[in-house]
């Protein structure tokens, strides 16, 4: 009999949806354009100096797009396909329809092609994957500044891009690093794209400079791409690079509890010291009574003290432009820490007022629980537990251990809950990837003092990896990937200064393109006749945050 994963509970999360506005931006001394092509293109805010000027306003949908010569082009909406490999060492198994997105309204001949994935998620969602090619992201600008085409790549296993029809552990057997970096090595060198000239030789990474742009996982993709496959992409921007494959990371929560409401961080540090405290007495009389306050009596302890973490896993999805899809942190601790109209200082209410107020906030329902997740082994670990010695936000009980029965249990009979088993896959990961080791040149990276995974990210305490030229690295005031939006740059100054640090430095790393030699082919991600046949790899290797 199949177990239940046991984090099913009835209900659903209340969202706060917050839409971003959508702006754009140039640099200052562009040649003017052909008025139609002017007209397609937002109205910008202009960099001057070290600020941004109040940007116009957004995007108008239906505007038609024409490229610098003023001819109508698709819209930003157009989905295009790509037959990509299901196995890059073995051929034969034959391969899959891949959805990208393309426009080249920035283009000029000889402009680089800049490729960038939302990892984890569809193309498409939310709310519209086409509009992270325009200026009001930073693919588009910096393929503005550089006068490059976008083209906008859906990683395997995620929306309508998967290899098989169904997600067995069988078939996620090819959803791996090293796959999909093969994944857009193998589209950089065979895709014939839509625009004037992208189906030639033009356009191929020996004689184009291509930019790998991506965020979080993606972000990690980045660095990884350039790391193992020099010779195919030019150039790279890393936001929230997740570089550091780490089994235990408790240091996710640090950031949360350093810059959320230092009141709302005590009250739920006393509350959760607690009911640690009483897990570790065996006193299961009393933690079921306080299971009962918040509606969660029947989960299993360990269920329990990860489901009222709930509200800080909202934190990732916060920027300085907006709340944020699916945030509760700031409504959560607005209950928490008013009382009769007054707000508690600094040090909380204290658990006796703040325990009967955080069930409260459960048990009415305003979050009813998790929706079927199902916890699945990772080639990265990043295990988010709560401090090995309590004391946080997160309870101590929720520790590598029990993550790994999670993975166990929503995979049962293709891992064990072994920690050595996991610590293995991690390990490998490190070795291959090289994480706070990466050396690769011509690497942007962004990180952001508010993102909880910044301490696996090439700006974490431990990493004590140095800025250079060729390989900047900028630490911001931002949450996780604020910088690849221009809204945020907007309110942010230390991303407006970001952003023009990109705007100048991509387009010099382009101008010293000058073209190079094909990679031999040996090295992976050619044409299906040019591929060895190898053994694959049978780990399942699945990224999901």
């Amino acid at each position: 009999m199949r177990p239940s994963y046991s984090f099913r509970l009835n209900g659903a999360i209340a969202l706060l949806i917050a839409a971003s506005q959508l702006i754009s931006a140039t640099i200052v001394g562009w040649e003017p354009y052909p008025k139609g092509y002017r007209d397609s293109l937002q109205d910008f805010g202009i960099f001057n100096g070290r600020h941004i000027a109040k940007p116009g306003p957004g995007l108008r949908k239906g505007r038609p797009v024409v490229d610098v010569n003023g001819n109508a082009i698709p819209n930003y909406d157009v989905v295009y396909e790509f037959d990509q490999l299901i196995d890059h060492n073995n051929a034969s198994r034959g391969t899959f329809k891949t959805r990208y997105y393309h426009t080249w309204e920035y283009y000029r001949e000889g402009g680089p092609i800049i490729l960038l994935t939302p990892g984890e998620r569809p193309i498409d969602i939310p709310p519209d994957g086409s509009l992270s090619m325009t200026n009001t992201s930073i693919a588009g600008a910096i393929a503005q500044a550089t006068r490059g085409a976008v083209v906008m790549v859906e990683h395997r296993f995620y929306g309508e891009s998967n290899p098989f029809p169904d997600l067995s552990v069988d078939s996620l057997r090819f959803h791996t690093i090293s796959q999909a970096l093969q994944d857009f090595v193998y589209f950089a060198r065979n895709v014939k794209l839509a625009m004037p000239g992208g189906d030639g030789e033009g356009i191929r990474p020996h004689r184009s400079p291509w930019i790998f742009v991506g965020g979080s996982y993606a972000g990690a993709l980045a660095a990884f791409i350039m790391e193992q496959h020099p010779g195919v992409f030019w150039a790279a921007y890393s936001s929230a690079g997740v570089v550091q494959p780490k089994i235990d990371f408790w240091q996710y929560w640090t950031p949360v509890e350093q810059h959320m409401p230092a009141n709302c961080t005590a009250d739920v540090k006393a509350v959760v010291s607690l009911i640690d405290q009483v897990i570790d007495s065996g006193n299961r009389t009393r933690l079921t009574e306080i299971q009962t306050q918040f509606g969660l009596r029947p989960l299993r302890p360990i269920d329990f003290v990860h489901t009222i973490g709930v509200p800080f896993r909202t934190w990732q999805t916060l920027h300085p432009s907006s709340l944020g899809p699916y945030q509760t942190i700031y409504p959560f601790c607005d209950a928490l820490v008013t009382r009769g109209g007054q707000i508690a200082g600094a040090e909380g209410w204290g658990v006796e007022v703040a325990l009967p107020k955080y069930a409260e906030y459960f048990r009415d329902g305003v979050i009813a629980g998790l929706l079927d997740i199902a916890y699945r082994c990772s080639e990265l670990g990043w295990y988010q537990t709560g401090p090995p010695n309590g004391g946080g936000i997160i309870s101590k009980h929720l520790n590598a251990q029990a993550w790994a029965t999670f993975c166990s249990e929503a995979f049962p009979g293709t891992f064990t809950n072994s920690l050595t088993e996991f610590q293995a896959r991690v390990d490998a990961a490190l070795q291959r990837y090289k994480g706070w080791s990466t050396m690769a040149d011509r690497v942007f990276t962004v990180n952001g003092r508010r993102d909880p995974w910044l301490e696996v990210t090439l700006s974490a305490t431990e990493a004590n990896t140095s800025s250079t030229d060729l390989r900047p690295i900028h630490l911001t005031n931002g949450f996780h990937c604020s910088d690849m939006t221009h809204v945020n740059a907007v309110v942010e100054p230390s991303l407006g200064e970001v952003w023009n640090q990109a705007l100048t430095t991509f387009p010099r790393w382009v101008s010293d393109f000058t073209g190079r030699q094909e990679s031999s082919a040996s090295e992976v991600g050619m044409s299906p006749f040019q591929l060895g046949v190898v053994v694959a790899s049978a780990a399942v290797a699945i990224v999901i945050r």
